[in-house]
């Protein structure tokens, strides 16, 4: 979403469709989001869930939250993956300041001279802020520093009310892998590793493809993309597939993204309501397939 529509959509969830009541509030961004794609909308039952789509729903209000809160933080997760696979599949944070501070709250805080010519700057509450830096002298510090400084100011609650965005947002970054990663991003069933969500080529000729666990295409997508697209299945799927089970153990779903970089695996975060849960899902019978794996 461009910015000054992301703009015109956070004051208009905050200040105006914050009036509504939970239901009629999550149908309303459903039915905004299926007009986007121009794909029908049926509405959701929050309150007897079957679809995927409103089992995600009702899980914002449901589940140990102060749990997610902390996973859904790209900054705060990493304990949880040490706990559970170790920290060798953890993204090197760089420092960013003097202090050797590596998450800040304040753009003060950061020494934009203490940054290499290469890094990724991100938020660490929500999707899409994030700053790829392939070439430091092309970016400009101002800029930058006004960017990060307007990402501050957006509580993510505001955008979709999942409950483990509120909170203080931070800032931190990372050594960059690759300009131009592909993710891959598991749907995660109790523990159970089984569809897997490839974003390709995510800054240039973008597409999406869903592949199952034998890599073969799955019959659904979500958005209204083309179910088209290809990829090979890299030489470390069943890597990505044990980690993904390991951190997905315990939640009824969550989404685990991953990246390949030579060879090596690495964590990229854990996404409890995949664009907040209003997405399309096409065809629809599979709303309902996914919504059948969700055990609540």
């Amino acid at each position: 979403m461009a910015g000054k529509y992301r703009n015109l959509y956070y004051g208009l969830n905050k200040y105006v469709f914050s009036l509504l009541p939970d239901p009629a509030y999550h149908n309303l961004l459903g039915w905004i989001m299926h007009k986007r794609f121009g794909i029908k909308y049926h509405w959701m039952n929050i309150d007897k869930p079957r679809t995927f789509s409103e089992k995600l729903q009702w899980l914002k209000t449901h589940g140990d939250i102060e749990l997610k809160t902390q996973l859904a933080d790209k900054y705060d997760v990493r304990d949880f993956v040490k706990e559970r696979i170790g920290d060798a599949h953890l993204v090197e944070l760089l420092p960013l300041n003097k202090n050797g501070d590596h998450s800040i709250t304040d753009i003060n805080d950061l020494d934009w001279d203490l940054l290499p010519n290469q890094f990724a700057l991100k938020l660490t509450k929500g999707s899409g802020f994030n700053i790829i830096c392939g070439d430091k002298s092309k970016l400009s510090r101002s800029k930058v520093l006004m960017q990060l400084d307007k990402w501050l100011a957006v509580n993510n609650y505001y955008l979709s009310r999942e409950p483990q965005y509120k909170g203080e947002n931070k800032i931190v970054a990372e050594k960059l892998l690759k300009y131009n990663i592909t993710d891959y991003k598991f749907f995660c069933f109790d523990g159970i590793p089984t569809f897997v969500e490839l974003y390709i080529d995510r800054l240039g000729n973008h597409r999406k493809v869903f592949y199952d666990m034998n890599w073969k295409k799955a019959g659904f997508t979500t958005a209204g993309d083309s179910m088209d697209g290809e990829a090979e299945m890299p030489d470390v799927f069943p890597e990505m597939v044990e980690i993904a089970r390991k951190l997905s153990k315990g939640f009824p779903f969550v989404r685990v993204d991953l990246y390949e970089n030579e060879g090596k695996v690495f964590f990229g975060e854990m996404t409890f309501h995949p664009a907040g849960g209003y997405t399309p899902i096409t065809p629809r019978e599979w709303d309902y397939k996914l919504g059948n794996m969700i055990k609540i």
